[in-house]
């Protein structure tokens, strides 16, 4: 998982529930297509055949996550255009960048620290989201926990590899910036709306001074003419 919503739900809303199943689907997703890539291009069998098998659990997730969200959507009655998965709103969302995968964005020894770190991050936001529908959702709970299983393992796997191949200093300097910038990240997706009430009114504050600057701007002109071009003085400014 690379982008997770915010998972801390204080009180079960169906239809909040749903949107978090499809967004948690989405990162599933993303994740598999970004492992499928990196297992096309990693120059090493083994590590080709572990991205192969990372893929596979991750479109599994998707999976398991899309038929939790369409029981719920049947039982309910639920009619939402937002809950459905739709696989362009992976580059919207930024699931996935639309230049580069991340694995051509860094090296072998960097790329299995990202993983480690994002799958820890992901786990404890899953870990959350699970413990909040227990009660309500106790056979949704329960696929869940065989999901934390598997990211659990990814985690695991991709640290072990990032141990051997980096040294000790220079991991754990690595895995704090990731977590860090992931958390960030994660931060940033969960409160979007909430940045957006600060920002707004100061973007709609700029645009105002600057319509009120633009007054005092002289712009020199000719009298109109059919060409309009030939109107302007050469010294007014545009």
């Amino acid at each position: 998982m690379f982008l997770i919503p915010n998972s801390n739900v204080k009180k079960f809303n169906t239809e909040r529930c749903c949107f978090v199943l499809n967004e948690f689907a989405s990162a599933e997703f993303a994740s598999a297509l970004e492992m499928l890539f990196a297992a096309k291009k990693v120059n090493n069998e083994d590590l080709s055949k572990g991205f192969i098998r990372h893929c596979l659990d991750e479109y599994k997730h998707f999976l398991i996550f899309s038929e939790i969200k369409k029981d719920l959507i049947k039982r309910n009655l639920i009619n939402k255009k937002n809950l459905k998965f739709i696989p362009s709103h992976l580059y919207i969302k930024g699931y996935i960048y639309t230049d580069k995968f991340i694995y051509e964005k860094k090296n072998i020894k960097d790329f299995a620290i990202f993983i480690g770190a994002n799958e820890e991050v992901a786990e404890k936001k899953l870990i959350n989201f699970a413990n909040s529908i227990q009660k309500i959702l106790p056979e949704a709970y329960e696929e869940i926990q065989k999901i934390l299983k598997d990211e659990e393992r990814h985690s695991y796997y991709s640290l072990k590899y990032a141990k051997k191949v980096n040294k000790k200093k220079i991991f754990l300097i690595k895995m704090f910036k990731e977590k860090i910038i992931s958390s960030l990240r994660h931060f940033y997706a969960n409160n979007q709306s909430k940045m957006g009430i600060i920002f707004n009114p100061i973007l709609i504050l700029l645009v105002i001074m600057l319509s009120f600057c633009s007054k005092f701007l002289k712009l020199k002109t000719k009298n109109s003419e059919e060409n309009i071009l030939q109107n302007l003085d050469p010294h007014s400014l545009v």
